[in-house]
């Protein structure tokens, strides 16, 4: 999509940046108000996983995953297994054989990612640097397995220096995407290299200031329109549903790049763009004529002690007649719902989202013997005539269903945006 932004004036910073960008002295703090999101799988998480598969092998003395050639499995099979008992020595030679098999196995791929033409090939040497120097810390961690290897390897230089080129390399990649930051799909992808050259090393360059620029271009501002009334002939109240509809989105960001606003929060927020609007309207909401219905039930019931002769229980039929009344009244109505380009006023989407609502009360009496009466059916004799609900309680029941729909709606449109 094609937009001409405009940035915010030497500085400024947009008025909702505070909010969803935030960059922390460490490293990259990605809420953003996403929580969980993150653009790219980090270092980290890799690493961590891997240990944890690795650390949940058991006590084996790792010789089985040496011969499969999963060296750095076999290191930490071993090394768990001595530092169970440091005196193991099927443990000890795998250790030995383990850690220098894995060591070249990582020092040639280093060398191959170095030689290679991929431009991302400096991420690839990080992780095989980071997977070294775990082994390292295992190792270390454990005297009996610095007994059997005195000098494990550790690369730091090396690793500091691999992030820097990695990260020059996000630098550079966001740089060009940026220079086409009018395509939102650029923005997004110049925003995501900045990110990413951040997380390889905080504070690298001017990259969080070239995030913040590729941010205002890459996000999607959409405004939700307040909802009209839904009915001229009855009071009701329907804030409550489009407060709810921002609430959820609120808590539930549908994509890190697409930002829901209310009509009066984009002009306290002075928005300089709207990409899209959402309209809503009740086409009409109306409650049916009260129906009453009533039908008299004969019921019995067999086996049921009515008298004693000589001390011995006589059986029979008991029967009973029930008069059941039941008064109903139905609300209904559809909901539009569309999707507006803010700069073309063309429609994107519209749909028509239909409800009904249904309220029934039930209430009995009877003549004759309870006893020929269900437990439902003396449940229903308990029972009193109520008066139908309000206006409000049926509109709320008949929106109930709408709400449900309307986040889906809104959820799947915007969800790959």
């Amino acid at each position: 999509m094609q937009k001409n932004k405009k940035l915010p004036q030497d500085g400024e910073r947009a008025n909702d940046q505070s909010r969803y960008f935030k960059l922390m002295t460490k490293g990259v703090n990605y809420d953003m108000d996403f929580p969980g999101y993150n653009p790219f799988t980090t270092m980290k998480t890799f690493i961590l996983s891997l240990l944890t598969i690795l650390m949940l092998s058991g006590c084996s003395s790792g010789k089985k995953a040496m011969e499969k050639g999963d060296y750095d499995r076999a290191v930490y099979q071993a090394v768990n297994r001595l530092q169970s008992k440091s005196s193991h020595k099927k443990a000890t030679v795998t250790l030995k054989k383990a850690y220098q098999y894995a060591l070249n196995l990582h020092r040639d791929n280093i060398q191959f990612y170095q030689n290679s033409p991929d431009e991302l090939k400096w991420e690839s040497v990080i992780r095989e640097y980071q997977l070294v120097n775990n082994l390292y810390n295992q190792i270390n961690r454990c005297p009996a397995c610095l007994q059997a290897v005195p000098n494990p390897v550790r690369y730091v230089r090396e690793l500091n220096d691999a992030s820097e080129k990695a990260a020059q390399v996000r630098y550079d990649m966001g740089v060009a995407a940026l220079q086409q930051k009018q395509r939102r799909d650029q923005a997004i992808e110049a925003h995501q290299h900045f990110l990413r050259a951040l997380e390889l090393s905080p504070r690298f360059k001017n990259a969080q200031q070239l995030a913040e620029e590729a941010y205002q271009f890459a996000v999607l501002r959409v405004i939700i329109e307040r909802i009209p009334a839904p009915s001229r002939m009855l009071e009701v109240k329907h804030e409550f549903f489009y407060n709810k509809i921002q609430e959820y989105f609120d808590r539930n960001p549908v994509s890190p790049y697409v930002r829901f606003y209310a009509p009066e929060e984009s002009q306290t927020r002075s928005l300089d763009y709207v990409d899209q609007v959402v309209r809503m309207q009740f086409d009409r909401f109306s409650l049916g004529n009260i129906i009453s219905n009533t039908y008299v039930e004969e019921v019995s019931r067999d086996s049921v002690v009515i008298a004693k002769q000589d001390g011995k229980n006589i059986y029979g039929t008991v029967k009973a007649k029930l008069k059941v009344q039941e008064k109903s009244i139905v609300g209904s109505g559809l909901l539009d719902f569309q999707i507006t380009d803010n700069q073309s006023q063309r429609v994107i989407s519209q749909e028509k989202f239909p409800s009904e609502y249904k309220w029934t009360v039930k209430w009995a009496s009877f003549n004759g013997d309870e006893r020929a009466l269900s437990e439902e059916q003396k449940n229903l004799v308990k029972r009193t005539e109520i008066d139908i609900p309000s206006p409000q309680y049926m509109f709320e029941e008949f929106a109930a269903p709408l709400y449900d729909q309307v986040i889906s709606k809104l959820t799947v449109f915007y969800r790959n945006y």
